[in-house]
């Protein structure tokens, strides 16, 4: 009778594991569009960790305690490893810097960030507005430094999540005619005002034949935008340019001639990805 229910248990605190961690992230999917592959990969893995402990857990504190109490102090015990797991998971994930081979022809363009795309628009000639989230337009002033903005370009939008390498690296060969640091709030990227008002880092990047801009814009939580380079300096494509710390987005911005290959929605990476093709 002990063994079949000291079995039933086992199950019962699985089950109810895998449906407490799912239903987290889940709930990161719908809040941060977390990539639902972590659902697979980072959750089974940080539910196998935890129930383990949890099994060593409930084996001992039912000699103690019973197997009713025994059980309640397991799945909380089991709760709480679940959340020190994925939060210790999540920091290796945003912290690593992968070491990514290049494979990329001369012409073509690589994602500047790891991340999700949210918009690809069309901008026109002088001015520079910048989409907004329901279709407002701004403008940032420190492009107006550079020619980058004198042609209609694409802009495109990534967003990347804590499960995202955090690092930004430059999309074509060339060299940093501009790098700007603009201070500013820490609005949570959903609101209206994020890009203008948002601190970010800006960068033009020249080589012979055009320009590309890479903005790395802080979001809610964010508190340093780091820079590796410097104007002047000579990039080669995929060096590491900069990092965000924690929740961001990283636009960038393309000549319109420009061949774009990438569609709303995709995954892709840094020094990985090809965007575009001139």
């Amino acid at each position: 009778m002990h063994i079949l229910s000291f079995m039933n248990d086992i199950y019962l605190l699985f089950g109810l594991i895998l449906f407490f961690s799912t239903l987290i992230y889940l709930y990161l999917h719908y809040k941060v569009r977390m990539n639902l592959k972590f659902l697979f990969i980072d959750n089974l893995l940080i539910v196998a960790l935890a129930f383990l402990i949890t099994l060593i857990i409930y084996k001992y504190s039912i000699v103690y305690l019973g197997f009713k109490w025994g059980f309640v102090i397991s799945w909380l015990s089991g709760c709480f490893f679940v959340v020190v797991f994925g939060y210790a998971l999540t920091m290796i994930r945003f912290w690593r810097s992968p070491k990514r081979t290049i494979s990329a022809l001369e012409n073509e363009i690589v994602s500047p960030a790891d991340g999700n795309i949210i918009y690809i628009k069309k901008i026109e000639a002088d001015g520079f507005p910048v989409p907004i989230k329901n279709g407002y337009l701004v403008e940032l002033n420190e492009l107006s430094k550079t020619s980058l903005i004198k042609s209609p370009c694409w802009l495109i939008g990534i967003n990347m999540t804590l499960w995202d390498v955090h690092k930004n690296c430059a999309p074509i060969n060339g060299r940093i005619i501009l790098n700007t640091h603009t201070k500013g709030s820490f609005l949570s990227l959903k609101k209206f005002e994020s890009l203008t008002n948002n601190e970010r880092n800006t960068y033009v990047i020249e080589n012979e034949d055009y320009k590309v801009g890479v903005i790395q814009i802080a979001s809610k939580g964010v508190r340093r935008i780091d820079s590796y380079v410097k104007e002047g300096d000579t990039v080669n494509k995929g060096d590491w340019l900069g990092m965000i710390r924690f929740g961001s987005q990283v636009d960038i911005i393309l000549p319109y001639s420009a061949s774009v290959r990438i569609k709303i929605g995709q995954q892709v990476y840094a020094a990985k990805t090809i965007i575009a093709q001139v």
